[in-house]
């Protein structure tokens, strides 16, 4: 099997919030953008994978409950994990664009430092340094 692109889609209950999280307070470089009939969309490059954020079409976002945008499900099934090369910088650089970043720096049980935050949606993004 060969794999050309990896991408983790978020579908967002409030597309430009999550899309401000993705690019402003992680400041990921947004690739590519559409505003479609059945939806919006975004993708951002993540290291050597992909964030994919999906959002209602416009119109639709305050039109009642839509289980496919705003289901409370499991939240801690899903984690993004983003390897960087110091946690100490990312995690300062993260808290001078959002000063809302829960928790700090800590080692994780390989004694290796992470921290996390998450986005709009509650989906759990943990910045770990690279052993």
């Amino acid at each position: 099997m060969e794999i050309r692109q990896f991408r983790v889609a978020v579908k967002a209950r409030d597309f430009d919030r999550t899309c401000r999280f993705y690019g402003e307070t992680l400041a990921l470089p947004r690739l590519q953008s559409w505003d479609r009939e059945n939806g919006r969309g975004a993708i951002f490059q993540a290291g050597t994978g992909m964030i994919e954020v999906r959002g209602r079409a416009h119109g639709t976002e305050s039109g009642g409950f839509d289980e496919e945008f705003d289901y409370q499900g499991p939240k801690q099934k899903l984690e993004v994990v983003v390897i960087v090369p110091s946690a100490e910088k990312a995690y300062e650089e993260l808290i001078f664009r959002n000063k809302n970043i829960p928790g700090g720096l800590r080692p994780d049980p390989d004694g290796v430092l992470v921290f996390e935050t998450h986005d709009p949606d509650g989906v759990r993004i943990i910045f770990r340094q690279t052993a």
